[in-house]
């Protein structure tokens, strides 16, 4: 169930612990050796494969067939089992032989869950009580199906066979019923959850995964009350063991039960003494879910002022006043965690230098987007964007042409290629003049490539050299006579530039009968009809591409085709956002995806939504 885990926000790798004693060394329940002592609870059900003894035929497969299964068990047993589901589960299929199932299942478990898998899934388990009802590893599965069936009494029959043949092994046991219980059971199975957590708490009370089993069906029952009396047995009984309360959140986290996730994680801090650092951060992630923000900054100054030396708390307020819209606050905090030693693998850097950046002290941000790549290979591509933007955003030319040869020169980028990398980049940062003197230096050394003469066509028209653009945008379109964006571009600057309309128009509409879907030359085509005096169709083509895009230049346009209609409502209601205005929102957007990523080095994946 390594997936369905995964898919839980659960960080659990679970193994056997064979022993029947009731007293425990609490040591064991701490998360990192429970960790390490329980890895991967599928593979627990290798331990009660028991077809042979059940004297199980092995099903005869035609030549055929058997050359595909020996392939898929060449995957299978070098751990591909994404190669070997499908094979495994038309054999299993047509053959109905249990062992094939349970590959199938195996395979399956281990896979991304998606809907046609989980069907393919739950399809195999049935097949596999089915094929060998009386088998150990039959009784486990049908355990799920019997209270997906309403049969309360035959889970309880299964899970006690299983145990009773077991005895060494009912831990083991139990945590794998938890998983294959945790993800993707049908509704019907509800009414019978919590009573059969019950039952397994009474009669196997000294097992502490009896306990975690009861959380698991109180969890995708949203039972507040069980949830609260099964945690607090385990509390008070395995004070170190955080695993039941994480398992339980990545249950609510996929159900979307923020409120029963806030107030269980609320009973759980506050009937805790001290806290684990990851139960805190469940707590504040449970809070910021339900954007109860000042409530989790509350609670932060109060346990910061209690150990002021915890960086984990340092980047959980820093989280959480980001959220408020705090942001020196939240540069104070990161720093406060960073001077602790907390640097969560270069996301506290990369953080800091976004904020940084839109707090504008931009030299901060670039020291600190330097060494969040340095620490992290997976931040270098944002990282240098990042530095990049800044020294365009400044105006630092000299800057940023160095930082782009860098960059060119570590990629072992070949020259003609590299010059097209800078263009692309200065023409994305809107730093129109620079990227025109590359063009320039472009079309001089490449004067027959295509690529080099439609930039220079481009921005020559961008930089306001309109002669220069109309030229260039006519020997691109005999180079390239099937690209509709020549037409375009050339439509657009005559009929923004010039009073030459009817070309504009005509240039315009080859490029809508080839690319109507697309705003830019919708609102080319829109702009030429304009300007001709055919007002309702502009509007018509104007309006579609405003739709997809809100551009500014695109907004400006139909507010004067609504004017020149007389119609000043209409125009009063176009949103027109400034160019300032977009570059604020795309820093804002950035630092937002930026602090994703520190949440998600902090809180896990789901908790980090």
């Amino acid at each position: 169930m390594k997936k369905l885990l995964a898919g839980l926000g659960i960080t659990l790798l679970l193994s056997a612990c064979a022993t029947t004693a009731p007293n425990y060394n609490q040591q064991q329940f701490t998360t990192d050796n429970y960790r390490t002592t329980l890895v991967n609870a599928i593979d627990y059900a290798d331990n009660f494969v028991d077809f042979d003894k059940e004297k199980i035929p092995s099903a005869n497969l035609d030549s055929d067939d058997m050359s595909r299964l020996l392939k898929a068990d060449i995957a299978y047993n070098q751990g591909d089992y994404a190669s070997a589901a499908e094979t495994y589960y038309v054999l299993a299929d047509k053959y109905h032989d249990p062992r094939l199932i349970y590959k199938a299942i195996v395979c399956y478990e281990h896979g991304t869950p998606s809907p046609m898998q989980m069907a393919k899934l739950e399809q195999m388990m049935h097949a596999l009580v089915v094929a060998a009802p009386d088998s150990q590893v039959g009784k486990i599965f049908g355990i799920r199906l019997a209270l997906e069936s309403n049969n309360l009494s035959l889970a309880k029959d299964n899970l006690n066979s299983v145990v009773s043949d077991n005895p060494e092994k009912t831990r083991a046991l139990f945590l794998l019923v938890a998983t294959i219980l945790s993800d993707n059971l049908n509704q019907s199975a509800r009414a019978n959850l919590s009573p059969f957590g019950s039952y397994v708490t009474k009669k196997y009370a000294d097992y502490p995964e009896a306990w975690l089993l009861a959380v698991v069906t109180a969890s995708l029952n949203a039972d507040y009350n069980g949830l609260i009396t099964n945690l607090d047995y385990i509390r008070n009984h395995y004070p170190t063991w955080d695993v039941p309360t994480y398992w339980m959140a990545g249950i609510l986290m996929k159900s979307q039960n923020f409120a029963v996730l806030g107030q269980v994680m609320e009973h759980e801090v506050m009937s805790t003494p001290h806290p684990s650092a990851g139960i805190q951060n469940l707590y504040v992630a449970a809070l910021s879910l339900r954007d109860h923000l000042h409530t989790a900054n509350k609670y932060l100054e109060s346990q910061i002022a209690l150990t002021p030396e915890s960086s984990n708390l340092w980047i959980d307020s820093a989280i959480v006043n980001y959220k408020l819209g705090n942001y020196p606050l939240a540069i104070g905090a990161l720093n406060k965690a960073q001077a602790l030693g907390s640097n969560l693998n270069g996301s506290v850097d990369l953080a800091l230098g976004a904020l940084y950046e839109i707090t504008t002290n931009n030299e901060s941000a670039i020291e600190h987007y330097k060494v969040a790549q340095s620490l992290n290979p997976a931040f270098i591509s944002v990282a240098d964007l990042s530095i990049l933007r800044i020294y365009v955003k400044t105006k630092n030319y000299p800057a940023a042409n160095s930082f782009v040869d860098q960059m060119v020169n570590l990629t072992k980028t070949n020259p003609h290629d590299a010059l097209l990398v800078k263009i692309s980049m200065y023409s994305g940062m809107a730093a129109y003049g620079e990227a025109y003197k590359l063009a320039a230096q472009g079309v001089k050394k490449y004067p027959k490539d295509k690529q080099f003469v439609y930039y220079y066509a481009s921005l020559s028209a961008l930089t306001g050299r309109t002669a220069e653009g109309i030229k260039w945008y006519r020997k691109y379109i005999k180079m390239v006579p099937s690209d509709p964006m020549g037409y375009n571009d050339l439509g657009f600057l005559l009929a923004d530039k010039t009073t030459n309309y009817a070309e504009a128009l005509k240039l315009a509409t080859k490029a809508y009968q080839s690319s109507p879907n697309d705003p830019a030359v919708q609102d080319t085509y829109g702009w030429a009809n304009y300007k001709l005096g055919n007002y309702s169709v502009a509007e018509s083509a104007i309006l579609k591409a405003y739709t997809q895009t809100q551009d500014h230049d695109t907004a400006v346009h139909l507010q004067q085709v609504y004017l020149a209609q007389g119609n000043k409502d209409a125009a009063a209601k176009v949103i027109v956002i400034s160019p300032q205005t977009k570059d604020l929102q795309y820093e804002q957007a950035i630092l937002n995806q930026i602090m994703q990523v520190l949440t998600y080095y902090q809180f896990g994946m789901e908790l980090s939504k």
